[in-house]
């Protein structure tokens, strides 16, 4: 469960409650969904680069992630669906759309749109 990259905010939820109770207990929603937003845009990247190339970065936590290249440039910029300020009320509204959205922003950083 530590590692696992929530689908959805139900998922987010239940994978906050199993942090809690083993012992993270400075876990909060919104670190869990900060997390999970990092970690499939880096799995999107690492899939698609065939390999940990590119990294992400929190530009400002829940609103821009940053897609950096090899040597630490900046390749692009991730941000949530127009019309949410943050990641949060992205996923809260629809998860499809919110997986669209980031999937939609990887292709574009690496060229595959």
């Amino acid at each position: 469960m530590l590692h696992l990259i929530p689908n959805d905010l139900p998922q987010a939820l239940e994978k906050l409650a199993w942090l809690k109770a083993n012992g993270y207990n400075t876990a909060t929603r919104e670190s869990v969904i900060n997390d999970m937003t990092q970690d499939g845009v880096q799995d999107m990247l690492d899939t698609a680069l065939e390999g940990p190339y590119w990294g992400t970065a929190w530009e400002k936590p829940d609103m821009i992630l940053t897609i950096t290249g090899s040597l630490g440039e900046e390749i692009a910029k991730v941000h949530p669906r127009k019309g949410f300020e943050t990641f949060s009320q992205d996923l809260a509204d629809n998860d499809l759309l919110y997986w669209r959205n980031l999937s939609a922003q990887v292709s574009a950083a690496i060229g595959n749109d």
